[in-house]
């Protein structure tokens, strides 16, 4: 069973678990990003799970102050089904930030599936949105910033089609809602991919939001291959202040290559969000939230990433399967001229043990980013032009059954 791990940790004394492991789909194609647990089998279900710490180090706490280096990370119970042509999956997170000392828990994904043929499906329920490279658009535990943007490893309540022919694959989905708010203190933030929520007096949420994909596969000869990729979205977002109905509005272009143990990705996203919000209020934000933390995200921006990592199979010497060097950079531009950019660059290890257990050892270095900035909050909305960079280093042990 393909799990995967993926956090991030917000900029506080707690471990927001952002989820790099979004893996309970399998990691492309680095080794050292997918562990392949056997799960437990009760006919055609089979039951798994995964439980995660972080060590870290932020380079924006005192020195003086009282602060943690480690922190429970998350725990997370898998059910996936398989008769026929018939397939299901489900996955729930519980999070604990000692911190506040309180817990969050709620649904990562779920939903049913019927296989047309050996390439082709269609599904229903909570899933990952098709849009840029899939299954992740990097290589690290902290992802890039696109994920905190809502445009990485995003999941929604809706309909989903997926084909095949040829070189290229196509992908189309309606989602009627985002994946809906779990347990926790926020009034809108509890759960595992960024949407636009009913948070920070501000009452906007994701509707209606239709998205396509279309990629062309092409290969390198004994080198290896490429994908070539265009993703649109778009959607509604009601304001529930002023009764009237905004929109948003994506497009991607990306690159996945394959030169032997070397993978590149290259991303440009363009995205706008047109809100409908009351007088008075600031429309160049939008509210964002996840794991029971919201903050500001300026509502239009360019956003360029760009991620390269060496993969090695280590043949098991140290019951160590496989490591993989990576650095993912990217950038947000933010189309307000006040507003600051945020940029993201994660430089790490990831190392697939025996048993199997996973380890990312990160350096994520940001300025205007909310998960290494002492502003939470404003990060990735207005920033702050003399805002320096920040760094994290962070060491995620996850194991799985």
């Amino acid at each position: 069973m393909p799990i995967a791990l993926a956090n991030r940790s917000a900029g506080r004394t707690i471990t927001n678990v952002s989820a790099f492991l979004g893996c309970v789909l399998g990691l492309g194609v680095l080794p050292a990003h997918s562990v392949y647990a056997e799960g437990i089998k009760l006919g055609p279900v089979e039951v798994g799970g995964a439980v995660r710490v972080n060590i870290f180090d932020k380079s924006w706490i005192d020195e003086e102050e009282v602060r943690d280096y480690w922190d429970f990370d998350t725990a997370m119970l898998d059910l996936d089904f398989a008769e026929g042509n018939w397939e299901a999956s489900a996955q729930y997170r519980l999070y604990y930030y000692s911190g506040p000392d309180y817990s969050t828990h709620f649904l990562h994904h779920g939903w049913v599936g019927y296989k047309l043929n050996e390439t082709d499906y269609v599904r229903a329920g909570v899933q990952k949105v098709p849009f840029g490279p899939l299954p992740f658009a990097s290589h690290s535990y902290f992802f890039s910033i696109l994920y905190y943007l809502g445009f990485e490893d995003d999941y929604d309540l809706g309909l989903a089609y997926h084909g095949e022919t040829g070189a290229w694959q196509f992908d189309g989905a309606y989602f009627y809602s985002d994946e809906g708010n779990g347990h926790g203190k926020s009034n809108d933030s509890a759960r595992y991919s960024y949407d636009v929520v009913n948070d920070l007096g501000r009452s906007n949420t994701e509707e209606n939001t239709f998205t396509g994909r279309a990629a062309y596969n092409f290969s390198h000869g004994e080198a290896g291959s490429s994908e070539m990729a265009l993703s649109l979205l778009y959607g509604d977002l009601p304001n529930g202040d002023t009764g009237e109905t905004g929109s948003r509005f994506a497009a991607g272009l990306h690159w996945d290559a394959d030169f032997g143990p070397w993978n590149v990705i290259a991303q440009t996203v363009y995205f706008d969000h047109d809100v409908k919000a009351p007088s008075g209020q600031d429309d160049r934000l939008v509210t964002m939230g996840a794991y029971d933390f919201p903050y500001d995200v300026a509502a239009e921006a360019v956003v360029y990433s760009l991620g390269v990592a060496h993969s090695w199979d280590t043949g098991g010497d140290f019951a160590l399967n496989s490591l993989t060097l990576y650095n993912d950079y990217s950038y947000m531009d933010k189309s307000e001229e006040s507003f600051a950019g945020s940029q993201h660059n994660v430089l790490g290890v990831a190392l697939d043990f025996e048993g199997p257990a996973l380890v990312y050892v990160d350096l994520l270095s940001g300025r205007n980013n909310a998960y290494a900035n002492p502003d939470y909050t404003g990060a990735f909305g207005a920033g702050a032009s003399e805002s320096g960079w920040e760094h994290r280093f962070n060491i995620n042990v996850g194991f799985y059954f």
